[in-house]
């Protein structure tokens, strides 16, 4: 086989090349009319709500009865971080005391950006879970106990509902 193809190159046929690279774009050209399978969308990870509901959908999703589930959540607030910062002081004296008084803050920053003291999640005030156990006491009892332990929502901020 290797020697064939090798005579094939070494052969002093030009056509035979041209016509090869002509299939080679051919079946380029004719690929873009193939249509392409869909691959799964990365999600925004960096949206806390998103993060919070694909974690909270894996754990629901695994209490025995409650099947495939799809969670939303609502949030007060996005959280926040503190972030570690330095204090410079500059005063300039005059004759008669102090003229003035310059005071600067700046961040520290590491090689990723600036240096995150302390973060605060953000505040979670509403769950709605659709499962196909949606309908059952003993799933929607599980899944109340798991909101609650997670987040400290009583069953007034979390609905539960069977999946159609």
């Amino acid at each position: 086989m290797m020697e064939k193809i090798r005579n094939l190159l070494t052969a002093k046929k030009p056509w035979l090349l041209f016509v090869l690279g002509l299939a080679g774009i051919g079946l380029i050209f004719l690929s873009s009319f193939v249509p392409q399978t869909e691959q799964e969308t990365e999600t925004d990870v960096t949206d806390p709500a998103i993060a919070i509901e694909q974690r909270l959908e894996q754990t629901i999703s695994r209490i025995k009865g409650a099947g495939e589930t799809h969670v939303m959540v609502t949030l007060s607030d996005t959280g926040s971080k503190v972030y570690l910062s330095e204090e410079e002081e500059r005063e300039e004296y005059g004759d008669t005391g102090v003229s003035s008084r310059e005071r600067t803050e700046r961040y520290v920053t590491s090689g990723d950006g600036a240096v995150v003291v302390s973060e605060r999640q953000p505040a979670v005030t509403g769950v709605a879970v659709v499962c196909e156990g949606g309908d059952l006491a003993e799933v929607q009892t599980d899944v109340y106990e798991v909101v609650y332990a997670l987040y400290g929502l009583t069953t007034a901020r979390v609905s539960i509902e069977k999946m159609q």
